[in-house]
């Protein structure tokens, strides 16, 4: 019976708390001037204790008619303010107040955290029409319904099985490390956009990293062979760009088979430090050098880049089993290893998935992985001398001997 009583006393606690909680925001929102009859912080409370009180009763006729009263009250208070205040926020949130009180009864956490979540969506009202207005464009709105479109519409349809002869080719698997991928993108556009372009090469390198490190290392070495004054600070950039590389390796290895992760990932955060200090050398030796606008800041996300590492993540997962059946594990090696030519996560998303499937042992995959990690970071260099020049790949080049050394050096260690 005590048990009882405490989580009834805890759910009209926390009733008590969301209702004043919105109902502070309400108030100073009417204390602004928009309306005095709006509700206010008493009928807030005394709603969400309403919403507790019908949860702790168990009646459903008294869940109607409180119900019922809410909406009603709502609707009358709507009409009364609708000329001085045309929104329906307060009215809306007034319901919703309700149905969380409700739900402390039961679900006491969630109810808590909706009632903080639901405060400070309503008490963001400038900031939110300030984005959304002067900030938010119409390619990024644009880009971010096309993410939520992947991840909550397309990722459920798929079918969640092995659909080729051969077991490896998992088209939830593979979209799922697509969103994966654009959603570090994004968040890396993010930053950039966030940051603004004057705090240096550097940062942009970093986040442009995120989308492709090759492509990243090819615009950075453009710009330097434009404009030799930021030659320096276009290295810095390029160095951290593989920073970048190294975290997304991480994570999508950890997503598709995250028992391959002892056998990579020292190797792996070894490049990222090597790229870190050499980066951080050079961006330390920069002073006083402007950042040119970024060319790429229109989009988060290029959408035929996740259809190509789609793509690329499954073919080259059936050649490598189709290759492996035939020639046995070196032929499955040899795909994933000139996978880095494209794209090194989807070649170690492939490896990955092939030592998930059971097509190779674990650390035949992850030798796999490892060569497709060389291999790009070859092509790195060949990016730097023919699109950044001869100056730019001379500075950017030793740093990816140094990685190449610093990735095989666990491995030689360990294994």
């Amino acid at each position: 019976m005590l048990i009882l009583w405490d989580s009834r006393a805890a759910s009209l606690m926390v009733a008590l708390a969301v209702g004043l909680l919105i109902g502070l925001d309400r108030e100073k929102h009417k204390s602004a001037g928009s309306s005095s009859n709006a509700a206010g912080v008493r009928t807030f409370t005394l709603v969400a204790l309403l919403g507790a009180m019908t949860a702790l009763l168990h009646s459903d006729a008294l869940l109607a008619v409180a119900g019922a009263g809410v909406v009603i009250l709502s609707a009358v208070a709507y009409r009364a303010n609708q000329v001085q205040y045309p929104g329906l926020t307060t009215e809306f949130a007034l319901l919703i107040t309700f149905a969380i009180g409700f739900m402390t009864v039961g679900q006491i956490e969630l109810a808590a955290a909706l009632g903080v979540i639901v405060t400070l969506l309503i008490s963001s009202k400038s900031k939110l029409h300030r984005f959304a207005i002067s900030q938010l464009s119409e390619q990024e709105l644009h880009d971010a319904t096309l993410l939520a479109g992947a991840a909550l519409i397309v990722l459920p349809l798929l079918p969640d099985r092995a659909i080729d002869t051969f077991g490896v080719v998992n088209l939830r698997v593979a979209w799922r490390l697509t969103i994966l991928m654009l959603s570090i993108n994004a968040l890396g556009y993010l930053a950039r956009r966030t940051l603004g372009t004057q705090v240096g090469l550097a940062v942009a390198g970093f986040c442009g990293g995120f989308v492709s490190s090759i492509l990243t290392i090819a615009a950075i070495g453009r710009q330097a062979r434009g404009n030799p004054a930021l030659l320096r600070s276009a290295v810095a950039g390029a160095s951290f760009s593989s920073i970048a590389t190294a975290i997304e390796l991480v994570i999508v290895i950890f997503v598709t088979n995250p028992k391959l992760l002892p056998y990579v990932v020292p190797g792996i955060v070894a490049t990222g430090v090597v790229a870190a200090v050499y980066g951080l050398a050079f961006a330390l030796s920069v002073k006083g050098v402007q950042t040119p606008a970024d060319p790429d800041s229109g989009r988060a996300f290029e959408l035929k880049f996740a259809f190509l590492f789609a793509a690329a993540f499954a073919i080259m997962s059936l050649i490598a089993a189709l290759l492996q059946r035939l020639l046995g594990p070196s032929g499955a090696q040899v795909t994933v290893a000139l996978g880095g030519l494209v794209d090194t996560h989807a070649a170690a998303a492939a490896a990955a998935r092939l030592a998930a499937s059971g097509t190779l042992e674990l650390v035949p995959a992850a030798f796999a992985a490892m060569l497709a990690i060389t291999v790009n970071i070859l092509v790195k260099a060949a990016a730097a001398l023919t699109v950044g020049g001869r100056s730019f790949a001379l500075r950017l080049c030793p740093s990816h001997l140094a990685m190449i050394i610093a990735l095989w050096l666990p491995w030689l260690l360990l294994h």
